[in-house]
């Protein structure tokens, strides 16, 4: 599993389609509210707990069809674009 120290970026991104939910964390204050060395799995639960869809591992849904979280862990990098070229 990744720690959150392992991930380069400034930002982790937590989207989900369906719920149309998105949450913006800082990776410098994940580290600091859950230790650097946190396993990003856990950080993710964590995270969408309150999410309606969201169920313990290794709990049955009522059926096959049942909904559930479907949030997905994305990374902001920094984009190489916006910077401007040198002159030198």
């Amino acid at each position: 599993m990744e720690r959150l120290c392992d991930l380069q970026g400034r930002r982790l991104i937590i989207a989900c389609e369906p719920c149309h939910r998105r949450g913006l964390y800082d990776l410098d204050y994940l580290g600091h509210r859950f230790g650097p060395h946190a396993c990003v799995y856990e950080v993710y639960i964590r995270l969408t707990q309150t999410c309606r869809y969201q169920h313990p591992v290794g709990v049955r849904r009522p059926n096959q069809y049942g909904r559930a979280c479907r949030a997905q862990i994305e990374l902001d990098q920094p984009s190489s674009a916006k910077l401007l070229p040198s002159r030198s």
